[in-house]
């Protein structure tokens, strides 16, 4: 998974049939895999569908290389307080085949058709897709839990979840794997596993708890799915597939039960940036009326009482009642509501100065206006430079 923080992709070692093994058991081995499930058609499939939804994204106008944050969640990205505030729990399957530009999709295709085609063929065409989609959802919830304030995309929970299947299944199957194939099948996968945690967590910007939701996850799968490797275990198979989905539908849905529903700070933001451009241009429309039309200071402190303090006044309150927001997010609104004290006293100040025809009132009005400016200015300036 993918947050819009993150400054580089991983490094992964992609897992394959080419181990050191000797070519005769590894002969062998493969082709009793092959037997066993005799076409691979999920991976293709999978890597199909995630480039297809990338396609489609890019002809409807979404930026190939860096996509904007309302463009991933109109797409499906992962955002705690829109998958679990306002309940759109399909964000988390459908975040899976979000990708976060060209080279976030085509990391996580390279490490899955290098690794999917072997690791299919061990769990069979339906385990597989069930190990990815449930190591996805898991890794999604995992995200929304740990940082739920994040935008969140792409399949790289679902494939840590693979190779945490391959992990469980080599360790629950490791008598019926010849050692000379186990061993470095098992190092292989725990190489990939161990560099690139190690690596999501050194460097700033990547999913950790995505990762380690679908590694968690996938592992416990690939315990369950693990079956003795003859020609047919096909009976076996169906049974632990079926545990697996029932199993892992009923302990997630308890997970989701119990998540803290988040406030939707981008959107207030984005209802905070509405009430400050309609109140703006309506006191700007009430200056300019009262010149057109000669209005005294009364009614002019009027329409300023009547047309924009009451809105304003209750978007602060609005803003000042929001709770539990991660330091950042509350630093911003401390700010935001900062910039609206400025302003509302300046506006009251005016109003009150006009009423009573105090000039030192509307002046102290106009400084608090200059004050509310500069704030607003700070403030667009820390937006568009974040701090990783």
């Amino acid at each position: 998974m993918y947050d819009l923080n993150r400054s580089d992709e991983p490094q992964s070692i992609a897992l394959g049939l080419d181990y050191a093994a000797p070519a005769d058991v590894r002969s062998e081995f493969g082709a009793t895999l092959n037997a066993i499930t005799p076409n691979v058609l999920i991976t293709p499939a999978l890597v199909g569908l995630n480039i297809l939804v990338f396609l489609v994204m890019i002809l409807n106008g979404v930026h190939p290389f860096q996509p904007t944050t309302d463009s991933l969640l109109q797409w499906g990205a992962d955002y705690g307080p829109r998958t679990v505030g306002d309940g759109e729990w399909w964000r988390l399957a459908k975040s899976m085949f979000v990708h976060v530009g060209l080279i976030h999709l085509a990391f996580n295709m390279f490490v899955l058709w290098q690794g999917g085609f072997f690791i299919e063929r061990l769990l069979g065409n339906a385990g597989f897709l069930i190990v990815y989609m449930v190591s996805g959802i898991a890794g999604g919830l995992a995200s929304v839990a740990w940082h739920p304030y994040v935008v969140s995309a792409g399949a790289s929970g679902a494939i840590f979840g693979l190779y945490g299947a391959l992990l469980g299944y080599l360790i629950a199957s490791r008598n019926s794997i010849p050692a000379e194939v186990l061993s470095p099948l098992t190092r292989s996968a725990m190489v990939f596993v161990g560099f690139n945690l190690v690596y999501g967590i050194l460097q700033a910007g990547i999913d950790v708890a995505d990762h380690i939701g679908g590694l968690v996850a996938g592992f416990a799968c690939g315990l369950i799915l693990a079956v003795p490797l003859t020609v047919e275990p096909a009976p076996r198979r169906a049974v632990r597939n079926a545990a697996v989905l029932l199993g892992a539908g009923f302990l997630m849905a308890g997970a989701a039960v119990k998540l803290p529903r988040p406030v939707d700070f981008m959107a207030e933001l984005k209802s905070f940036g509405l009430v400050e451009s309609k109140t703006l241009t309506a006191y700007r429309a009430d200056l300019q009326q009262a010149r057109i039309r000669k209005l005294s200071d009364e009614q002019v402190a009027d329409l300023i009482e009547k047309n924009v303090l009451p809105d304003w006044a209750a978007e602060r309150r609005k803003l000042a009642a929001l709770k539990g927001l991660p330091p950042q997010a509350q630093g911003l609104i401390a700010s935001v509501l900062k910039y609206m004290d400025a302003r509302e006293q300046g506006w009251s100040l005016v109003a009150r100065g006009l009423r009573a025809h105090d000039a030192n009132a509307i002046k102290a009005g106009g400084a608090k206006e200059l004050q509310a400016g500069n704030l607003a200015h700070a403030i667009g300036n820390h937006s568009a430079n974040p701090k990783p």
